[in-house]
């Protein structure tokens, strides 16, 4: 993407031959080549990926990255052409050395919890850790669980260099293999990061879940704790399947942490909160290649940290809501109405059996609850071997309206929670440190909490940074596949055929993936056996002469025509013909049937 204005335009280009001299091709986008001279070429050779400034009709190379054919150099460049590689401003450096973690423990009100037996449970690899948890069981049957997150208000005061420059970046930004942080690595993988066996400033909701799974007491203040053990979510995976750790106390906390969120877990069930299931994928690296890719799905582990942080997330903002606190919350709206009719006839036609809509227009308790039905719909259909697989998880997801950060609303229809901020993760989430401030505030122990005004300011832009991040982190992540399924060809021939599933379709083609990770596009134009359009529901390409049905979750024979590295594109041609039968549509199929009883 280029960057800059009036006369004078920055962009991430890959140098390449251009007659007898050079030209830079932008990198990331189509856009016209622009002619390098050998004097403004500087040190960069043919095959790398450089910033390259225009200023009238001249340019000029200010920057190398590294080879294209390099899978990190792509990700350093991509982060250059998004403008997230703005360095830490000197006095936001400064401000993080001088940072002081011994006169912590001094602190007004300030509870000392290092003798509690603490554990962190994050990915394998992981730099920072703002998020702890402790359990302990209670007479009749209840669990204490304590959450302690990162005391980052500690070492980022309000309106100094550090809270300007987190404020403007609104988060962190997260690709394989690196991050740009929200806070220097002094903070952020450091002194706010809850590493095994350091003293560490945390903040404390501390919530006594009942048997019955609902939190009836909670309670909060700045603690000192000190971590006993990071585990992986693989090494609690191990022992909530039966197996163990070699510290049979420790076994036992898991345990008993993980039967007080299968416990929160039910009343968000029984509340209506939609369950959509969706992995994350997950890059591995040998030197400069992209060594595998995988997508990790959602574990015992993760749900036990999940709930604990749901948990802890709900009741902070019911506390700073009865004391009418001002704060930053996360608000998820209603699905609409239309929406929600299209989703029900979209899986009626992939043959999803969904239970009937009410008539009439759907109030937004029912919007949630029909939303919700369709998820358990999916999960029932996949379960018993049905097909479309991550599309239909696509349509229900699609059916939803993407949550942001508000001032003012605070309920959150797909987690069916009337109240929901995020407090969990303020290394990486600047909502989150406000949050921390407003509830400091409340109990006395914390600086004066933003006002309304700059809270209204920094939802919207947090809302926007958010959203920006994620769209970097997905280019990021279709740049590595793409880098990857270059090597996998490279072995197996470009000619040999695969097995891919229709995951998304428009008009112009088909999304397909193939291979777990692999996502292509397979144009219309490429199916020449007829002439292809998206049915009024987007659930199928349509024949218009055959009236052949290319549906969501079919699978085609495919190869592999051409991949751009760069801009994380595969594009997909057919093997033979696309669907050797008409697929009759659910409707066609239930006249027939109807017919037969006839």
């Amino acid at each position: 993407m280029s960057r800059g204005g009036g006369q004078t335009q920055v962009l991430v280009a890959e140098v390449v031959p251009s007659g007898r001299g050079a030209a830079a091709a932008p990198a990331f986008e189509a856009a016209p080549r622009i002619p390098l001279v050998k004097s403004a070429r500087g040190e960069a050779r043919i095959g790398d990926l450089v910033t390259v400034t225009v200023r009238g009709r001249g340019a000029r190379v200010t920057a190398v990255h590294g080879p294209a054919g390099s899978p990190r150099a792509a990700l350093r460049a991509l982060l250059v052409a998004e403008g997230l590689d703005r360095p830490f401003p000197r006095a936001a450096l400064e401000e993080a050395e001088a940072a002081d973690p011994a006169a912590v423990p001094a602190d007004r009100g300030r509870r000392d919890m290092r003798d509690q037996r603490v554990i962190t449970i994050d990915p394998e690899g992981a730099k920072d850790h703002d998020d702890a948890i402790a359990v302990a069981p209670e007479p009749g049957g209840g669990v204490r669980l304590w959450v302690h997150i990162a005391d980052v208000s500690r070492f980022v005061p309000a309106g100094g260099e550090l809270d300007r420059e987190a404020a403007r970046r609104g988060n962190s930004v997260y690709v394989p293999g690196s991050v740009v942080p929200m806070l220097p690595p002094r903070l952020s993988t450091d002194l706010c990061s809850l590493r095994p066996d350091e003293d560490r400033a945390a903040v404390t909701a501390e919530m006594v879940v009942g048997p019955d799974g609902e939190v009836g007491e909670a309670r909060f203040g700045r603690s000192m704790i000190r971590s006993d053990r990071r585990l992986t979510y693989g090494e609690v995976d191990h022992v909530l399947g039966g197996g163990g750790l070699g510290d049979a106390t420790l076994e036992g906390e898991i345990r008993l942490a993980a039967e007080a969120a299968r416990r929160l877990l039910e009343v968000r069930r029984r509340r209506g909160a939609l369950e959509a299931h969706s992995g994350e994928p997950v890059v591995t690296f040998a030197g400069d290649r992209v060594a595998s890719m995988r997508i990790e799905a959602q574990t015992p582990a993760h749900s036990l940290v999940e709930e604990c942080m749901i948990a802890a997330n709900e009741a902070v903002a019911r506390y700073l809501i009865a004391r009418n606190r001002a704060t930053v919350f996360r608000h998820h709206e209603d699905p609409s109405g239309s929406r929600i009719e299209l989703l029900y006839a979209q899986l009626d036609e992939l043959d999803v059996a969904t239970p009937p809509l009410p008539d009439g227009p759907l109030p937004g308790t029912a919007r949630r609850a029909a939303a919700a039905a369709a998820a358990g719909a999916v999960a029932r259909h996949l379960a018993a071997g049905g097909r479309g697989g991550d599309a239909l998880w696509a349509l229900v997801l699609r059916s939803l309206r993407q949550a942001y950060y508000s001032a003012s609303e605070v309920g959150h229809s797909g987690l069916a929670s009337a109240a929901y901020l995020h407090f969990t993760s303020p290394i990486r989430r600047y909502p989150d440190l406000l949050v921390h401030r407003a509830l400091l505030d409340a109990l006395g122990v914390g600086d004066p909490a933003p006002g309304p005004a700059e809270l209204d300011a920094a939802a919207d832009h947090c809302s926007d940074t958010e959203r920006a991040a994620a769209v970097v982190e997905r280019r990021a992540d279709d740049i590595c596949a793409a880098f990857l399924l270059m090597e996998v060809l490279a072995g197996r021939g470009w000619d040999e055929p695969v097995e891919a599933r229709v995951t998304g379709l428009i008009d112009a083609g088909l999304f397909l993936t193939f291979d777990e990770v692999f996502t292509g596009f397979l144009p219309s134009r490429r199916l020449e056996d007829d002439h292809y359009r998206a049915d009024p529901l987007g659930v199928a390409l349509i024949g218009q002469g055959t009236g052949r049905r290319i549906r969501l979750g079919d699978t085609l024979g495919v190869r592999v025509a051409r991949v751009q590295p760069l801009r994380g594109r595969i594009e997909l041609e057919p093997q033979g013909t696309p669907i050797a039968r008409r697929t009759p549509s659910s409707r066609e199929r239930r006249r027939r049937a109807a017919a037969r009883g006839r």
